[in-house]
Formats: C-alpha cells, sequence, structure tokens
C-alpha cells in the first residue's frame, strides 16, 4: 500500500511539476526544435543560405546585441527573412570558415510558442588575413513556433558576453 502511495504521489509531484512550467512538450517535439537549433549552426558555419533560409519565417524579427569587445557594443535589429539573410551573407563574407558550437539548451513554452535559450562560443577566421581570428561568447534567446508540422524560427535574439580577437 505504502508504494503504491509513493508512486501515485510521484506521478502527481511530477506532473504538477511539468504544468507548472509548462512542459507540455513531446520528446518529439524537443528533438524536432533541438534539430532547427543544429541546422541553425551549421547553415551559418556552412554558409548554406538555403537550408538557413527554410529554418525561419518570412517575417522574423531578429535582435544582436554585442558586447563594447565586439563591434563596439552596437545594437542591430533586423525584421524580415530577406532583409536577415542579407546581413547574414554580408557578416559571413568576412570569414573563410567559422564553427558555432551552441549548447545547453532550455526549451520553454511561451504563449503559443516555444523559447530556447542557448549559450555559443563561436570563432570566425577572418577571410583577408590567414593567422586572424575571432572568438565570440554568449547567448541566444529563439522563439519557434510549430506551423504546418514543423518548428520555425520567428524570433532569434544573440546576446553577446565577450569577444577576443
Amino acid at each position: 500500500m505504502q508504494k503504491k502511495i509513493l508512486v501515485l504521489l510521484s506521478i502527481f509531484i511530477f506532473s504538477l511539476n511539468t504544468h507548472l512550467y509548462g512542459d507540455n512538450l513531446s520528446a518529439s517535439d524537443r528533438l524536432d526544435i533541438i534539430d532547427v537549433i543544429n541546422k541553425y549552426a551549421h547553415a551559418v558555419d556552412e554558409k548554406d543560405y538555403v537550408l538557413f533560409k527554410s529554418l525561419f519565417v518570412k517575417d522574423v524579427e531578429t535582435k544582436f546585441v554585442f558586447d563594447p569587445s565586439f563591434f563596439g557594443g552596437e545594437t542591430i535589429i533586423i525584421k524580415g527573412i530577406d532583409d536577415y539573410m542579407e546581413y547574414i551573407k554580408a557578416s559571413g563574407s568576412l570569414f573563410r570558415s567559422s564553427q558555432h558550437l551552441i549548447g545547453n539548451l532550455l526549451i520553454s513554452e511561451s504563449g503559443n510558442s516555444v523559447k530556447v535559450k542557448s549559450n555559443l562560443n563561436s570563432r570566425g577566421y577572418y577571410k583577408d588575413d590567414i593567422n586572424r581570428s575571432v572568438s565570440l561568447w554568449g547567448y541566444y534567446e529563439t522563439y519557434l513556433k510549430k506551423i504546418n508540422g514543423h518548428w520555425k524560427i520567428i524570433r532569434h535574439d544573440f546576446y553577446s558576453l565577450g569577444a577576443e580577437e
């Protein structure tokens, strides 16, 4: 009898915890969301702009908040996939190669979308100087929505914490 009570109590606490944190996402949805974030990193590094564009809704909103050690601490706000693609292509053209390591994903529901907070450690190797590179650290806050059965990025914000050249 005690085991049954403990099992029922455990199930109740687990379901209450899940409900309180809005964690109603299936394991399949979580894996699909993680896949979108991973595809984002690979698309940027491989300059695969077809894949890159496929991850976003047409009216995506993006924001980059740089600390003073990178781009002088400016904030860049871009609306729409076409303008965002133009920005990504221009900034990517500075580098012969790059590597985005995105990890520690925290996925939570946020209204009718999900929010993914993830850490970034990125290194870019400049095209014009083989001995020059830049490392950038920060985090993303990415919002996704399931549209026609596929998770799409509707908002993508980056906050830099530091850089080293």
